[in-house]
């Protein structure tokens, strides 16, 4: 019978199109897919029936940890009105499996393809124990839960609480929609604000009574008495944000709305706002306190107790930071840290005084780099740059400051400037903006000085912050008054990364700007750059805890070192040692290190600076730092252990000349550092974190062009015959030749010979090689010739 009325009801629904009105009792024929919806772990069974033969059963496993099942309302064919719903489910459970059970109602995002998920009614613990008898759960949804339009379920939702998995029984979900409604709804009161009241303006709210069969409410607000300029819109629940002006008398009206018609007679208020602007507060911590003590802004600072519990929230609108519209400004603040542990700090201004600071420029900080630092106390700076545009007034800022954990992602604590904090701190303060009325003086470069040969290739050009400049227009070049390296480059910070030439002398001017136009008079200064200056590994290895890298092998560096565990440096200077490559070239490479134990595995990364800037950061410049490239070795003692292997592939758009080559070795679990942050960070040449043991070590490689270090060096008068050879070669000359190599042409080196004018080479394959003259004063001449 069960199976029978369900078939008939199922028919009568869709031929009517009746509210929803259905029993889902997992029984065949009539149980799909479709219409019943489970979120993994899901199916039909028949263990789990209360009623009939089958019902539907959830079973929780270590990945599937929660689930529920429930009927979608929008596959029955039938209609919703928006009235008030009734449903239950009931439920048994298998022993061992413990959690909690509970009602709840669907609803599908269309945009993002995924149900959401709201609970109702009484949450059950469920014990380890059977429950062979069902027990039911019951629940009523308002009018208006469900919009018409809106696709919809309801069921049951179960979270697991321990370890154990066994089955969670549902059976008749029950859903009953009141068909009884029809008329339209009462008139609504607007609760808040009251009519005739003077309330904050910026981001207010109205609130008004539910009405039991309104669907959804139609609003208005305006500045005329039957004005809809600032809102019109329907409404699904009982309240609305929205933004007042200041100093403005409003006119706002509810009127609720079902399937059957509008409210009639319905009555609006009136309010007025004043010139005070809300904004949200409220805002707590729940830890201790770890707070700001100064901030410093265009000349003024305020400062507070830097101890630690200080509230969460501090108002310190009385404190006014003066500004111009379209400058920007660096921004200083100081707070109190704890040790290695991140914290961040962001700036949220409310440049439109619309009450909030969810408009275009009116969040600070929030992209990379973040604004973070460790320690205590903690130092943090950025840049405000005040919108062009922006009106005289008063304008409120909000400074956040808050543990986060990382430099690359913000925690909710900041990246909201109305959410609570966690252990940190928020203060407000007041920007009084006024208009610009000239054009900004001229900067002081501070780095480098003036005539200076010590600045490095890849230095950092800085100059003091100069106030209302808006930005700041850069100019370098090779001659005085020149602009072949920088024309005007538009930097709005204080600094400027160089890319230069060591041992080029160059002229630099920093002229700041602002919407009135730029600083006239501004004078340059003149400084040759030195070699390009590479980070030192930081932290670094400690000095117990060193195992050393004890082989290099690469081009014709092969260098081996002590293999004692802490008996080098965490960071070795190789840079004399010098390997010779060429453009477009592979060469293996082979590394050995002492892993201090045969369990024990160590990962190399291998960076090279090839378009000599002075970082590892390019495209290119990284070896062996990503998953499916790692290299590594276990349980070598770093003399007769097995070492890693793998390619360089020398770009050929290798800057040619001398550059840097860093090796580091770390130890790791067997996986490496598969997962972040430690990959990131194995990924950064001048770091060492997420590593106590292993080494780095510094190379020079001399990088030169494939299409003319193989050229025939007549010019030398050096050569060599017969060419093609068999058994033979002879060299022309060899007075100032120190050694011979003899290379194939992926650059392997594959013989190494004295001096000498006749060279057995009988044993070398058929095919090209390169014979490198390896000159007494270090230079190397290099010849094809080719094996028969």
């Amino acid at each position: 019978m069960k199976k029978f009325l369900l078939s008939c009801f199922l028919a009568l629904g869709i031929t009517s199109s009746a509210q929803y009105s259905y029993t889902g009792d997992f029984e065949n024929p009539g149980y799909n897919v479709t219409t019943y919806k489970q979120f993994g772990g899901g199916s039909q069974f028949a263990g789990a029936a209360c009623n009939g033969a089958f019902g539907g059963r959830i079973l929780p496993t270590a990945s599937i940890t929660q689930s529920g099942y429930m009927i979608d309302l929008s596959t029955l064919g039938q209609t919703n009105n928006g009235q008030k719903v009734d449903f239950s489910v009931s439920y048994k459970k298998a022993a061992g499996v413990t959690g909690t059970i509970q009602l709840a109602y669907f609803v599908y995002d269309s945009v993002t393809a995924l149900w959401s998920i709201n609970y109702v009614g009484t949450v059950v613990t469920l014990a380890t124990g059977a429950l062979t008898t069902c027990s039911t759960l019951t629940a009523t949804l308002p009018s208006g839960t469900f919009q018409p339009g809106d696709i919809v379920g309801v069921g049951a939702w179960f979270t697991r609480s321990g370890t154990a998995n066994a089955g969670i029984y549902l059976d008749d979900i029950i859903v009953n929609q009141d068909n009884t409604v029809i008329a339209a709804p009462a008139c609504t009161t607007i609760t808040s604000p009251a009519d005739g009241s003077t309330i904050s303006a910026g981001t207010a709210s109205m609130k008004w009574s539910a009405v039991p069969t309104a669907v959804n409410y139609k609003v208005t607000v305006g500045t005329t008495p039957g004005g809809s300029e600032l809102y019109t819109g329907t409404v699904a629940g009982t309240s609305l944000n929205f933004t007042l002006a200041k100093s403005t008398m409003y006119y706002a009206k509810v009127v609720p709305s079902n399937l059957n018609g509008d409210a009639t007679g319905c009555t609006g208020i009136t309010f007025t706002s004043d010139a005070n602007i809300a904004y949200c507060g409220g805002i707590t911590a729940t830890s201790t306190v770890y707070p700001l003590s100064s901030v410093s802004l265009n000349g003024a600072t305020k400062t507070s107790s830097a101890a630690t519990g200080a509230p969460a929230y501090e108002d310190f609108t009385t404190t006014v930071f003066n500004v111009k519209s379209g400058s920007t400004y660096p921004l200083t603040a100081i707070a109190t840290g704890l040790g290695a542990n991140v914290f961040g700090m962001t700036v949220f201004v409310d440049w439109n005084e619309d009450g909030d600071f969810n408009d275009a420029n009116e969040k600070y900080f929030q992209d990379l780099p973040l604004v973070t630092g460790t320690g205590t106390p903690i130092n943090l700076s950025g840049s405000l740059a005040v919108p062009v545009g922006t009106t005289v007034g008063m304008k409120r800022m909000r400074v956040k400051y808050n543990f986060n954990g990382s430099t690359t992602t913000l925690q909710p604590a900041l990246s909201d400037a109305c959410a609570n904090m966690t252990n940190g701190q928020t203060e407000d303060y007041t920007l009084s903006v006024t208009l610009l009325t000239d054009a900004p003086l001229c900067a002081t470069i501070s780095a480098p000085v003036d005539g200076s040969t010590t600045f490095p290739a890849n230095g950092l050009i800085t100059w003091g912050a100069v106030a209302e400049a808006s930005g700041y227009k850069l100019y370098i070049g090779t001659t005085l008054g020149g602009t072949d390296v920088a024309n005007g480059v538009v930097v709005t910070t204080t600094s400027y990364q160089a890319a230069l030439t060591s041992g080029v002398t160059y002229y630099a001017k920093v002229v700041p700007y602002n919407v009135i136009g730029d600083a006239t008079g501004c004078t340059g200064i003149s400084f040759t750059a030195a070699a390009v200056l590479y980070c030192l590994p930081a932290p670094g290895f400690a000095p117990g805890s060193v195992e050393p890298t004890t082989n290099v092998t690469i081009a014709n560096i092969n260098n081996t070192t002590s293999a004692v565990v802490g008996g080098t440096p965490g960071y070795e200077d190789f840079t004399s040692i010098v390997g010779t490559v060429l453009t477009g070239t592979d060469y293996p490479i082979s590394l050995n290190a002492n892993t201090d134990g045969a369990s024990f595995y160590h990962f190399f990364a291998v960076f090279i600076d090839w378009n000599q800037d002075g970082d590892f950061d390019d495209a290119g410049e990284k070896y062996f730092t990503t998953v499916p490239t790692f290299v590594k070795i276990q349980g070598s003692n770093g003399v007769t252990g097995t070492p890693a292997t793998g390619t360089i592939s020398v770009p050929s758009t290798a800057k040619l000349g001398n550059t840097r080559m860093r090796v580091k070795s770390a130890f790791y679990a067997s996986t490496g550092p598969s997962t972040d942050p430690n990959l990131t960070n194995f990924a950064n040449g001048c770091s060492t974190v997420g590593s106590s043991y292993g080494q780095v070590e510094d190379y020079t490689l001399f990088v030169k062009d494939v299409t003319t270090a193989t050229v025939n060096v007549d010019k030398n008068k050096v050569s060599v015959y017969p060419n093609p050879f068999k058994d033979v070669l002879n060299i022309s000359d060899v007075k100032g030749v120190k050694s011979i190599t003899i290379s194939d042409v992926s650059g392997r080196q594959v013989k190494t010979m004295k001096p000498s004018t006749e060279l057995q080479v009988s044993d070398l394959k058929t095919g090209l090689y390169i014979v490198n003259l390896h000159m007494e004063d270090g230079t190397i001449k290099s010849i094809k010739a080719i094996k028969k």
